[in-house]
C-alpha cells in the first residue's frame, strides 16, 4: 500500500530514478533545501513501512497573469493583474513503480491538499514536461496562452474532480 508523507530526512532518495535526470537530481539535492526555505512543500510516496521514495510532488503558491488566460476564463475572473494559484511544480514516479497509476494517485492527493489549505486561490497550475502534457490533459487541464507546457484547472474544476 502506498502512503504519501511530507519529505523527511529518513526518506531514502538515493536510488530514485524516474527517467528524467532533472527530476531525479532535484529530489536528491534540492528538495530538502526548498522545504527548509519555504520555497516548496515536497511530498513523497513510500510503500508500507519502507522509506524508499517511489514518487514525489511539490506544491507552492503562484500568481497567474490575467493576460495569460483565454478569453472565456478572463470573463469569469476579476481584472487583477495577477490571480492566486497553487502550483504543482514537479511530479515524478520511480521507474520501478511506473504503470501502477501512482502519478494519478499523487495528482489527486495534491489537489485535495490544495483544497484544504487556508489560502485563497483560483487556479491549480502545473509546469508539465512535454511528455506529460497528455497525462494532465486527461484530467481537463488547459494551456495558458503564452506557454504550452504551463497548464491549469480552475478551483471549481478541482472541486468537481475531487468530489467525483
Amino acid at each position: 500500500m502506498f502512503v504519501i508523507e511530507s519529505l523527511q530526512k529518513h526518506h531514502d532518495r538515493t536510488a530514485f530514478s524516474c527517467g528524467t535526470e532533472e527530476l531525479d537530481v532535484y529530489l536528491r539535492q534540492s528538495a530538502g533545501q526548498d522545504m527548509r526555505r519555504n520555497i516548496a512543500s515536497v511530498f513523497v510516496v513510500v510503500q508500507g513501512q519502507e522509506f524508499r521514495v517511489c514518487g514525489y510532488y511539490t506544491l507552492s503558491t503562484a500568481g497567474i497573469p490575467y493576460a495569460s488566460l483565454d478569453e472565456d476564463t478572463q470573463r469569469t475572473m476579476p481584472r487583477y493583474a495577477s490571480l492566486p494559484a497553487v502550483r504543482l511544480g514537479r511530479l515524478a514516479v520511480d521507474l520501478s513503480c511506473q504503470g501502477r497509476r501512482l502519478g494519478e494517485f499523487m495528482l489527486m492527493d495534491a489537489m485535495r491538499r490544495a483544497l484544504q489549505i487556508s489560502v485563497a486561490w483560483q487556479f491549480f497550475v502545473v509546469d508539465a514536461k512535454v511528455n506529460a502534457i497528455g497525462f494532465y490533459s486527461k484530467f481537463g487541464f488547459m494551456r495558458f496562452r503564452d506557454d504550452e507546457s504551463y497548464l491549469f484547472l480552475s478551483r471549481k474544476d478541482v472541486v468537481k474532480i475531487c468530489d467525483g
